[in-house]
Order: C-alpha cells, then structure tokens, then sequence
C-alpha cells in the first residue's frame, strides 16, 4: 500500500516536470506581437492543459480582445511575462522549484 502510494506521488510529480518542461518550451518560441500569434498559442494544446491551472484573473488578461499593452520592465512581450510567471507560480505551488 505505502509502495503504490510513494508510486503515486512520483508519477504526479514526473506529470507535473513534464507539463511546466512543455509550457515554458512552447512560451520560449510563442509570438504574441500580432492577434495571429496570440490565436496560436492560445488554441494550442499547451494553452489549454496550462489554461485549466492559471488564475482567473490572468485568464481574463490574456484573453482579453482589443486590449493594447505597453512593454517595458522585464521585456517587450507583456503578454509572454504574465504566462511565464503563471508557469513559475505554478511550478512553485507544486514544490518543483
């Protein structure tokens, strides 16, 4: 019993490197610059598993249409940052940092 529950848990914890590996690989490589780009990743498969972990209020940003933002700070590409951070909140929450 104790086996399959230690079985278990790195099973989740392997899951769970894979997904962060796969949202930052995906992120590395995303344009968000043009409506084009944003459509892209975000009906990719990446966006979606990603997507069902983020915080409301970040999906809600980043799904926003129309809305204009200004770079500056860590980078160019806002949009990016505030994925790249959800990734990271996330890969904290779940002790992988």
């Amino acid at each position: 019993w104790i086996k399959w529950e230690i079985e278990k848990r790195q099973k989740r914890h392997d899951y769970r490197k894979a997904l962060i590996a796969s949202w930052k690989a995906k992120l590395v490589v995303a344009e968000f610059h043009s409506p084009e780009g944003r459509s892209g990743f975000g009906s990719s498969p990446e966006y979606a598993s990603l997507r069902s972990h983020m915080t409301q209020e970040t999906i809600e940003k980043f799904e926003a249409p129309r809305t204009f933002y200004v770079g500056g700070g860590r980078g160019e590409d806002v949009r990016k940052q505030m994925l790249l951070d959800e990734v990271s909140r996330l890969e904290k929450y779940w002790g992988l940092s």
